[in-house]
């Protein structure tokens, strides 16, 4: 069941990690690779705001490989352990059917809340990140961070109401 979980949590992170990229290219005007460089901040401050400005400056395609792989393989390994908790969880609570659909929302959005909150800060003051990692949701959007985090969630609630018996203990 948790290899199954985190299985769907690279899923769900990845379907997520290009929505972000679509927007923040789009309408953010931040740059497609710009997410994933955000992500990477922690150990490379430099790309980010490379990236930022290259978007400003109208290049909307900005790559670096190394930050984009470190920023993408953090995302989706973050992902991974919250698609396993999100497995626990509807084994538990015996999220089915419409149920689980609810329930995957919630849950994304109650990981927003703990990321916003939490996770993020701590992160941004071990790593001396500071502000771009600690508020990252006002960075890119407070309704984009909430639409990602319902993509996240959502998507995990369809895998239990497509596949309910992965969750069956």
């Amino acid at each position: 069941m948790l290899q199954k979980g985190i299985f769907a949590g690279f899923g769900a992170s990845a379907l997520m990690g290009l929505v972000a990229m679509a927007a923040s290219a789009s309408y953010a005007g931040r740059g497609f690779f710009t997410p994933a460089y955000h992500v990477a901040f922690t150990i490379d401050p430099n790309t980010l705001v490379q990236s930022l400005q290259k978007a400003d400056a109208g290049e909307r395609f900005f790559f670096a490989q190394e930050s984009f792989m470190f920023g993408t393989v953090a995302h989706v390994m973050v992902g991974a352990v919250l698609g396993a908790l999100f497995a626990v969880l509807a084994m538990q609570l015996r999220l089915r059917e419409k149920r689980a659909l609810v329930g995957g929302l919630v849950y994304g959005l109650a990981v927003m809340v703990l990321m916003s909150v939490l996770v993020l800060p701590v992160v941004a003051e071990m790593s001396g990140a500071g502000q771009p990692i600690s508020r990252m949701g006002s960075d890119i959007g407070w309704l984009t961070w909430v639409v990602l985090h319902a993509i996240f969630g959502s998507a995990l609630g369809l895998w239990v109401y497509v596949r309910p018996q992965d969750v069956e203990g």
